[in-house]
């Protein structure tokens, strides 16, 4: 008989971790504490090529930056083939998928030569490669760490305007538009705009979502509260996960439980599911039996 895994507390906590904790306390307990595995996504997936893409295309200046933010993708999609094959996924919503992410990336490009055709105009740029770099953010994936406060996560743009303002930006792939922000973005900014005030001993002017489907960006004004409501909720998720006991992360239910990769644990599926493949196991089982007993 297989030994129930010991499990421990967490030992440090990311934006991340503590928005699954206010989402449900429950989701949180199975992903961070059980651990259990997770079915790959699409999302994931699409997710990662995107922000890899996004990533090499602010390296360096090349001729011809469309097509080459292209190439990129393309190279970077097929290296992820051998995870988009474990979805099994039908070719006809796998193209979708692609076509999706390419578009995203292309509606990133559009932004950022509207920003670079701007300044070239205004005279602030000579060229398309001097706009490059005046307009491409000063960061890519900067890790912010703080031990005092047992946090940690990569802020995906640190942006420094002309004026000498900062601007940290968080990329989303996200199907959302409209106006506002809800109050998880806010509070993963939140974090973000902390662990950079402790770490870079400065404070930041802006934290920002950049939905890349759409192109949009919604900025959220650093201030002493933004920074106080950020440690209070590491503080009491902190407090929250020195549990290891299942009945201390309670189910919150809602409209998101569809999306969770664990539904089926509280739809009770997978109960069920093992309670069938047991029952067929002794059919099997007894079988195998009455077959030696015929023999003999």
């Amino acid at each position: 008989m297989q030994e129930k895994k010991e499990l421990k507390p967490i030992t440090s906590l990311s934006p991340t971790k503590v928005n699954s904790w206010f989402k449900c306390p429950r989701e949180f307990y199975y992903n961070y504490m059980a651990k259990l595995k997770q079915p790959p996504s699409i999302h994931l997936i699409k997710g990662s090529v995107i922000h890899k893409v996004l990533e090499d295309f602010y390296r360096a200046y090349k001729p011809n930056p469309k097509k080459y933010i292209a190439g990129l993708f393309i190279d970077t999609w097929n290296k992820s083939k051998p995870l988009l094959d474990k979805l099994e996924m039908p070719a006809d919503e796998l193209k979708k998928h692609k076509k999706d992410a390419i578009t995203m990336v292309f509606n990133f490009y559009a932004v950022h030569k509207r920003k670079m055709d701007g300044i070239i105009i205004q005279g602030k740029a000579e060229n398309e490669q001097h706009a490059f770099y005046l307009t491409r953010p000063k960061f890519k994936e900067l890790y912010v760490k703080d031990e005092e406060l047992r946090t940690r996560g990569y802020i995906d743009v640190v942006h420094t305007g002309y004026d000498g303002s900062i601007t940290l930006g968080d990329y989303k792939t996200s199907s959302k538009f409209g106006v506002g922000l809800s109050e998880d973005y806010k509070r993963q900014l939140s974090i973000y705009a902390l662990l950079y005030y402790r770490q870079e001993a400065k404070m930041a002017d802006y934290v920002a979502i950049i939905f890349l489907r759409y192109g949009e960006e919604y900025l959220l004004e650093v201030t002493p509260s933004i920074l106080k409501h950020a440690r209070d909720a590491i503080d009491y998720v902190w407090d929250k996960t020195r549990s290891t006991a299942i009945e201390d992360y309670p189910l919150k239910e809602g409209k998101l439980c569809g999306w969770c990769n664990f539904n089926k644990i509280c739809f009770g599926e997978d109960k069920a599911a093992s309670k069938i493949r047991k029952e067929k196991l002794m059919e099997k089982v007894k079988e195998a039996e009455a077959d030696k007993i015929v023999k003999v």
